[in-house]
């Protein structure tokens, strides 16, 4: 596959970088600081929009393996997701007035937009990450296929957070655009064409894919239930499920906290802001882009995914607690400098971590294929996909009564809150979420997923194939 083709298809992963920026940025402040929805329903409203998830993520996955069309079993349910996905955007971030005048009404029409959204990027999402593992068997080319739709995604991302926080959430006549209730609108409306734009080029650029996926096999369909669950007899499999688990926890508290954080522990301005949204992931993107084929060559993807794991845990460990101890610089520019330098080596490896989850998901496919002579991308995927998303509506569980408990107030200025604050949230970002991170390490280190191992596999498929 050309670059320019593994850039086509890796288009589809901004679509979900959309929804990950909206909700790491935007989501929990607009409705909690903004609107005045309490953080405990907030976070209740996200988490359960979840628990739907455990219901459509590998219902969507095992329907996507089992379905039979003239275009294949992927791009039907990609192309019927586009539009809602739209129109989720759009009523997650534009409420009528009507539902404004009570907790309940709000809550409600939360809960509401996120489970549409939720579910029209499962039927896009699940789909797509499954057919990016049946374009190609070699092993170095699906890590660069899951390599390219990594950084693209985390790049597109976070420069849409950073383009919002600097063009539309910037200070207007001296009020704070984060308070703004319109500017969420407009960035509502503006995620929702992003959507359409970047899905529809995935779509396009895979479709010529059609004719040679639809000949692989796949699970039967004699009971969904038992083909979903019987991706969890193989042992590396479940604990990349258990990896992604945790992480999904960590990756909910942090990305419901985030702007938070920056906003009150490290009272940073919008332009602060924004620099950081953009800043450390543009910069970990080059990282790991610029080292890929050297790291590729070296380390094969369990290792991989080991390193990112604990370097991970320990940069999480050291600069909150800094600062906690009084022992930071006074200098503001310093202390921007060494967050910029901590949240640059967090999203480089959480960009390794998820190139070499997803490159070994297509790996172990290969390997649920030899022992059961069935191919289930689609349940595989939807399964580690949901088992992120589902700690991640949990982390927005745990951070709503959070704020509450600590007493953050619905507008309060940065720099005007109670001690409560800043000592809650530089436990939870920095030491706490570092003490989770011991999960996605010991599962790194009892997988057994060797290259050598991978390669017997596919040695075995193809004198398989010849047989039939």
């Amino acid at each position: 596959m050309t670059l320019s083709n593994r850039l086509l298809y890796s288009s589809g992963a901004i679509t979900y970088a959309l929804k990950d920026a909206a909700f790491a940025a935007f989501v929990l402040f607009y409705y909690k600081q903004v609107l005045g929805l309490s953080g405990t329903l907030t976070g209740l409203a996200i988490a359960l929009s979840v628990v739907w998830d455990a219901i459509s993520d590998p219902m969507v996955g095992a329907w996507s393996d089992n379905l039979r069309t003239r275009w294949g079993r992927r791009h039907p349910l990609m192309v019927a997701s586009v539009l809602p996905i739209a129109l989720g955007f759009i009523a997650l971030f534009e409420p009528p007035e009507a539902v404004l005048t009570s907790q309940r009404s709000l809550f409600l029409w939360l809960l509401g937009s996120v489970i549409v959204l939720r579910t029209a990027l499962t039927f896009f999402m699940i789909p797509y990450l499954a057919l990016g593992a049946e374009m190609t068997t070699d092993y170095y080319e699906r890590t660069r296929i899951a390599s390219a739709r990594t950084n693209l995604g985390w790049f597109m991302g976070v420069v849409a957070a950073a383009a919002a926080m600097f063009f539309i959430f910037n200070d207007s006549e001296g009020i704070d655009g984060r308070f703004i209730a319109d500017n969420y609108h407009l960035y509502g409306w503006l995620s929702g064409l992003g959507a359409i734009i970047f899905s529809t080029i995935c779509i396009q650029s895979t479709w010529h894919y059609i004719p040679a996926l639809i000949e692989r096999t796949s699970a039967k369909n004699d009971n969904l239930l038992r083909n979903i669950f019987a991706t969890f007899n193989n042992k590396n499999f479940r604990y990349l499920v258990f990896l992604e688990t945790a992480v999904g926890g960590l990756g909910g508290v942090l990305s419901a906290l985030l702007m938070v954080s920056f906003t009150y522990f490290w009272e940073l301005d919008t332009l602060q802001i924004s620099i950081l949204f953009a800043g450390p992931p543009i910069l970990a993107v080059i990282i790991v882009t610029g080292s890929s084929h050297y790291v590729n060559k070296r380390l094969e993807k369990q290792q991989l995914l080991q390193f990112s794991c604990i370097i991970g845990a320990l940069n999480l460990a050291w600069l909150t607690p800094l600062k906690l101890l009084g022992w930071l610089p006074q200098e503001a520019g310093i202390v921007f400098g060494l967050v910029f330098v901590n949240y640059a080596i967090f999203v480089t490896m959480s960009i390794m971590r998820t190139v070499a989850n997803q490159a070994l998901l297509a790996d172990i496919a290969d390997e649920h294929e030899l022992a059961t002579g069935q191919r289930q991308e689609g349940v595989m995927f939807a399964a580690a996909f949901f088992a992120a998303k589902f700690c991640a509506g949990f982390g927005y569980l745990v951070a709503g009564p959070f704020l509450d408990m600590i007493g953050l107030a619905a507008g309060a200025v940065p720099g005007d809150t109670p001690e409560s604050v800043a000592l809650g949230l530089g436990i939870v970002m920095g030491p706490g979420l570092a003490l989770l991170m011991i999960i996605p390490i010991w599962m790194s280190l009892k997988l057994d997923a060797t290259m050598a191992g991978q390669l017997a596999v596919q040695k075995a498929l193809n004198l398989r194939a010849k047989k039939t």
